[in-house]
């Protein structure tokens, strides 16, 4: 019986010893990039809400991202306002994010007065036609009652990057 169970144990260990191994398989990836060009981000209009007459009431002034002003009651705006723009420039065809960094800032006439202003695009992204593209900022200005007279100017700034 020993001879058995070393015949079989033999035939066993040639069989494994001869099974054939399992055939390795491999695949192939490729790698790639697009470059993009730089993103450029230019102001080609101010946001500028014109003249003001304050009242004893305070009130707001708005400009639409068309320009559109809308003058609050009790008081009276004069010039043409205009709403802040931005041109772009970057990759053909490519999507870009737009935000504005800071939505509330301050026009302040360096006398120690000061008008809040709440910012606002409906563009939050852009697709670059022709490797370019632009997007306006509406604005609305809150006039104190019987703001103080004088040029108030601040500054805003608005971010741009691909997507």
């Amino acid at each position: 019986m020993n001879k058995t169970v070393l015949k079989v144990l033999g035939v066993a260990g040639v069989v494994f010893a001869s099974a054939s191994p399992a055939f390795a398989q491999s695949a192939t990836g490729d790698a790639s990039v697009k470059i993009l060009n730089a993103i450029t981000v230019t102001k080609s209009s101010d946001l500028y809400f014109g003249k003001v007459l304050a009242s004893g009431s305070a009130a707001t002034v708005a400009i639409a991202e068309n320009g559109n002003r809308t003058c609050g009651t009790g008081l009276s705006c004069y010039d043409t306002a205009t709403a802040g723009g931005f041109n772009v420039t970057g990759t053909d065809g490519e999507t870009v994010t737009v935000a504005i960094d800071n939505p509330n800032i301050s026009l302040s006439d360096g006398q120690g007065n000061s008008m809040d202003v709440s910012l606002s695009t409906s563009t939050s992204t852009l697709t670059l036609a022709g490797g370019s593209g632009s997007f306006n900022v509406a604005g609305t200005l809150s006039v104190g009652a019987n703001q103080a007279a004088g040029d108030y100017s601040g500054q805003y700034s608005v971010s741009v990057d691909y997507q």
